[in-house]
């Protein structure tokens, strides 16, 4: 039996174009969103990375505050802001708002000092127990003092990621017993891009970002204690 299909009306194509265009245009918006996002978790993450990679062959004990506090003073030296420098951007970059902040690695991101922030800590092992932490007495420093808090100003946290009880419980039995650690961590509200309310109305504008890294680092590991004679 011959099955003859009868064409559609040419209006109804244009309706059902009409009702998933723009289905398809948001998917594509939100492809172009989260690939903004996932972009600078990726730079956020690259950058905890070098700047604990840049503390890990420094002296967390050692100072040297000669003239300016400043990224740029390479006589100025002190363990935990230069650390932070890394976050800082290029000289020349058009995100170098604060002259004292700048000659780092960050050309992409810009720490707003009223909401974002970096923490930074030491820690000394003996024995496979953390024993010390570093600077005193808070056990942290922090760039900005914004780490306890989200990208509203609410208070959210009461310490920082990486705590003596977080380290120690990062530790192996069939490690080496006597060590030292950096921990960086960043804390950033990333403003969607688009900014379209289909978007805004379910995910927080701006939403704060945490990445961390930990690093070992030579010149935290505990001082052997000269025998007696």
């Amino acid at each position: 039996m011959l099955c003859i299909r009868t064409p559609r009306p040419r209006g109804q194509s244009f309706l059902e174009l009409a009702l998933v265009l723009p289905v398809l245009l948001i998917l594509l918006l939100g492809v172009v969103e989260v690939a903004f996002f996932i972009g600078r978790y990726l730079d956020l993450l690259d950058l905890t990375r070098e700047a604990a990679r840049f503390a890990s062959v420094r002296d967390p004990f050692q100072s040297a505050h000669i003239g300016e506090r400043s990224c740029s003073n390479v006589e100025y030296y002190d363990f935990w802001f230069t650390t932070s420098c890394v976050f800082s951007p290029p000289q020349g970059s058009s995100l170098c708002t604060d002259p004292a902040f700048c000659n780092g690695m960050n050309p992409f991101i810009y720490l707003n000092p009223a909401t974002d922030d970096v923490v930074i800590s030491v820690y000394t092992v003996s024995g496979n127990i953390v024993t010390d932490v570093w600077p005193k007495p808070q056990g942290f420093y922090s760039l900005y003092g914004n780490w306890n808090k989200d990208c509203r100003g609410n208070v959210v946290r009461t310490t920082p990621h990486f705590t003596r009880d977080v380290v120690q419980g990062l530790l192996s039995d069939y490690s080496t017993p006597n060590k030292g650690f950096v921990a960086v961590e960043v804390y950033y509200c990333h403003e969607q891009m688009l900014k379209l309310p289909v978007f805004t109305a379910f995910v927080p504008d701006p939403f704060q970002v945490t990445t961390y890294t930990i690093m070992s680092l030579p010149a935290a590991q505990p001082t052997p204690t000269p025998g007696a004679p």
